[in-house]
């Protein structure tokens, strides 16, 4: 056995890890001897034999990271009463010799050691001769495959020390077909594992017999071959199986693929061709009369690890032109250009799938882990990728699992998922640059990029061509998603890669925002939270701030796009924070939370406020000071404390007149408006609008101003003044059409409504309703006001005074 020299130390925090002399050594019932060369057909097998409940010692499931391997394994042969040496077809390494020799002098010398010798598939027949030792004992033969239930017999009553006794009764052979999955040994992919559900169930629809080959492609060891075997398994009953490795030798010279269907005609029909009548021939000539032979006979042929190439497609043309033939292979690529092939993508596993995966082998190997937990601190590219994922999980037979994660990976999970990144690295240096663009991108709906009036590069588009056959890229939901695991892996072989593409795009987001019409602002805002997210994933934070502007912030929120508004306003936080500009720390998260206050979340929006008060220089500056003071107003305001809105109004009025701003000004003048309105004290509350309007003046921000307008028509109303509350309600009603304020728009319109009712003019009325009905209300209030004076109006005889219910609405008005 060739011992890896590059295990890794764990490291942990909070604990101590026994000494090795403190541990107590633990009993194996068989240690595993073999070469590294042959290590994945060993691991099968010993997968095998874990599931039949041997506890067995494996160098990569049995040595603990930063302990002396080679004492280990001496404590480990010591207390192990049988030693399995597997012999495969690269012989005895070094070391794997020095344990063989071990347990035979261990038996030699009078202890009961039990020394099995086991030949593994493909291994030479020299092996029964050589060393001479191993001819005095009994040995397993797996030369044929890992599925030979005699052998697999032998060997577990062996490791009991028992005699394997006669052999089961033999089932019966179903006509035409074999109960043997003779592929499972030929690709090393044990039964009875976790299968993909989705892949089988839409591989085994796809195929039909005489139809188009059905190509199972995705990223390397994302379980394309597993898949593979488990549609095999359903669909082999009544047909002659054909498995055949195409990559590798095969692919680079086909003839390799021809001797392995010649060989196979021989075994299952013998029916096989002479030297002399087969190597003349070109080699899709000498295939083409090999299949003639079995033209009409039923066949499963597997293809595993096909090329598409030139080469690729002739091996698929050959045996797609049978006529009862089922031909299903893998491929880590789509074949282009054709449209006689079936492609079903193998993904990266779905947070569900490596859940359920890691609760499979937990229970299978009875693993100390709790799955759901498990996959909540993996890292996404190894829980969607089950070559790593189950490396992960042979580790955490012997370690604990926090250990294994934090702080960093075992080696061989990260080699698994280097597979991926070594497919990106052989990429064109453009199309790992539209690699970038998509992984950027992910996710945002092609048709918003359109309408946002974003020009996606010439090369991006040409590049998506290739991406997605390479499997790199998937498109859903009229969209392109790059998995996470190909993100790492372009991240690992070009760092700088999705930072250089994150800057243009932003920097294109940003000239587009600055003069983005209203129909364009949705469609912007919903590209440019994804993009967002990933600005922060990647600490991208100035390029992040540059293209979300405040002004741009106060567009989305004055136009209804809260869900981007929230989201852009979290993720420019997450900004200023790493760059340490502690006032807009300040006024980002006032903002923050009024919106998620007047979304509901009033709990939220008290942490934020108080967040506030702890950074730096917060309450240094007057400014500041008197942000915090109107935000905490009106979360008091919002849960009806009216005294505790006035003392906090009282501040912020103090110290916004210091500073001279009459915006604010205006704000805390409605707010203070709005407390005396919900009380029913109308005088009052329009003394308040007024002071609102007098000290904003033109310069306030038009949505606050006009909504102070609107109450202040509506008081006018309550105190008398009809008219001139229809002429202060109708004008701010026009001005907010003007600007395009749909936000408010509702409320207004009702008042208006409630205003021309009470004027006896019932038609303006219920067209003003109308109106309000058919704009959209941010207010839940508002609505249901809306709702029931329109279906008054409509239904009921009109009434020349405020409809109690209905007049509630405009006591409640939101900031």
């Amino acid at each position: 056995m060739n011992v890896r020299t590059n295990v890794r130390t764990a490291h942990f925090s909070g604990g101590t890890v026994e000494s090795g002399a403190r541990r107590q050594k633990p009993t194996y019932d068989a240690f595993i001897s073999y070469n590294t060369k042959d290590g994945a057909v060993v691991h099968r097998l010993a997968e095998m034999l874990h599931e039949e409940g041997f506890h067995v010692f494996l160098d990569d499931w049995s040595l603990v990271a930063g302990e002396p391997w080679h004492e280990r394994q001496n404590e480990a042969l010591a207390n192990s009463p049988c030693c399995l040496a597997m012999w495969g077809p690269h012989g005895l390494g070094p070391w794997h010799n020095e344990e063989v020799r071990l347990a035979v002098e261990a038996r030699v010398s009078g202890r009961s050691m039990r020394v099995i010798p086991v030949l593994l598939p493909n291994g030479p027949d020299a092996a029964l001769e050589h060393p001479d030792f191993l001819d005095r004992y009994t040995y397993c033969d797996f030369r044929d495959g890992l599925d030979q239930p005699r052998s697999f017999t032998r060997l577990c009553a062996g490791i009991r020390g028992e005699a394997p006794g006669p052999p089961e009764p033999r089932a019966a052979t179903p006509p035409g077909g074999s109960t043997d999955a003779a592929y499972r040994s030929e690709f090393n992919t044990p039964a009875k594992g976790w299968r993909r559900s989705s892949v089988v169930t839409a591989a085994r629809a796809a195929a039909t017999p005489g139809g188009p080959p059905v190509v199972l492609c995705g990223l390397p060891g994302i379980g394309k071959t597993h898949a593979l075997c488990d549609t095999a398994d359903d669909l082999r009953a009544g047909r002659t199986v054909l498995a055949l490795s195409a990559g590798g030798t095969v692919a680079a010279e086909p003839r390799f693929l021809v001797d392995g269907v010649n060989d196979w005609l021989d075994r299952a029909f013998d029916r096989g061709l002479a030297g002399e009548d087969l190597y003349p021939r070109d080699w899709p000539d000498a295939l083409a009369a090999l299949l003639a032979r079995v033209a009409d006979e039923p066949l499963l042929v597997l293809l595993d690890n096909l090329g598409t190439d030139r080469v690729g497609r002739t091996i698929l043309s050959a045996f797609a032109g049978l006529r009862d033939c089922l031909v299903l292979a893998t491929a880590q690529e789509h074949f282009a250009d054709t449209t006689d092939v079936l492609h079903v993508v193998v993904p990266p596993m779905s947070h569900a799938e490596g859940t359920d995966f890691i609760a499979h082998v937990a229970r299978s190997t009875n693993l100390p882990v709790d799955p759901a937990e498990l996959a909540r601190q993996l890292p996404g590219d190894v829980l969607s990728h089950p070559l790593a994922l189950r490396t992960f999980l042979a580790h955490t037979a012997y370690v604990p699992a926090p250990l294994l994660i934090r702080p960093d990976l075992p080696s061989d999970v990260l080699s698994a998922r280097k597979l991926v990144a070594t497919a990106v690295a052989r990429l064109p240096a453009v199309h790992r640059k539209a690699l970038a663009y998509a992984a950027v991108l992910d996710r945002v709906p092609l048709a918003d990029l359109l309408s946002a009036g974003m020009a996606l590069p010439p090369w991006f588009t040409a590049s998506l061509t290739d991406l997605g056959p390479r499997c790199l890229v998937v498109q859903v939901a009229g969209g392109i998603e790059v998995p996470q695991l190909v993100t790492q892996a372009l991240d690992d072989v070009d760092p700088s890669a999705r930072r250089s593409a994150l800057h243009d795009i932003l920097a294109e987001l940003a000239d587009l925002t600055a003069e983005a019409e209203n129909e364009a602002l949705g469609a912007l805002a919903g590209v440019l939270a994804p993009v967002a997210l990933v600005s922060v994933e990647t600490d991208e934070w100035r390029a992040l701030r540059d293209a979300v502007p405040d002004r741009l912030l106060d567009r989305l929120n004055s136009r209804g796009f809260w869900k981007e508004y929230v989201l852009l306003t979290k993720a420019v936080i997450e900004a200023v924070d790493g760059l340490g500009d502690d006032a807009d720390r300040v006024r980002l998260r006032v903002r923050l939370s009024r919106k998620i206050a007047q979304l509901g979340d009033t709990r939220s929006a008290w942490q934020l406020a108080r967040e506030c008060e702890s950074i730096p220089g917060a309450l240094d500056s007057p400014g500041l000071r008197a942000e915090l003071a109107g935000q905490r107003a009106f979360l008091s305001y919002l849960q009806e404390d009216d005294r505790s809105t006035l003392h906090e109004l009282g501040v912020c009025v103090d110290l916004r007149t210091r500073t001279g701003d009459a915006a604010g000004l205006l704000i805390a003048h409605k707010l203070e408006g709005n407390v005396h309105l919900r009380r029913g004290r109308y005088q009052e509350a329009a003394e308040a609008y007024r002071t609102a309007l007098a000290v904003g003046g033109e310069t306030a921000d038009a949505r606050h101003r006009l909504d102070t307008e609107a109450s202040l028509g509506m008081c006018e109303a309550r105190l008398g003044s009809p008219s001139s509350a229809m002429r202060r309600l109708k004008g701010a009603v026009d001005e907010m059409r003007a600007l395009s304020l749909t936000i408010d728009l509702p409320r207004a319109l009702h008042g208006l409504a409630l205003v021309y009712e009470r004027l006896g003019l019932p038609a303006r009325a219920l067209e003003a309703v109308r109106q309000a009905a058919a704009t959209p209300a941010r207010d839940p209030a508002v609505r249901k006001a809306v709702d029931r004076m329109l279906w008054r109006l409509e239904n009921l005889r009109p009434v020349t005074r405020f409809a109690v219910d209905e007049g509630k609405a405009e006591g409640d008005p939101r900031c």
